[in-house]
């Protein structure tokens, strides 16, 4: 092979359309382990538990650019 001092774009885009066709398909999903399972369950149940406090949160904040001053 022949000494390339400085990496060729030209060079590197003809490499990937030769292999391109090598790809295939995609293969079929696996199945998940019971603890993933158990694991994006609880994310889920995390989430929905959550939005009521987020939307709280949200309601109390101060608008974008607002300043409250504390009366503590």
């Amino acid at each position: 092979m022949a000494h390339r001092p400085r990496p060729s774009r030209e060079r590197a885009l003809r490499q990937i359309e030769r292999h391109a066709f090598e790809v295939g398909p995609a293969p079929p999903p696996r199945r998940l382990t019971p603890v993933e399972q158990q694991l994006l369950d609880g994310t889920a149940t995390a989430v929905t538990d959550i939005q009521p406090v987020t939307t709280a949160l949200h309601q109390a904040a101060p608008a974008v650019g607002e300043y409250r001053l504390s009366t503590r």
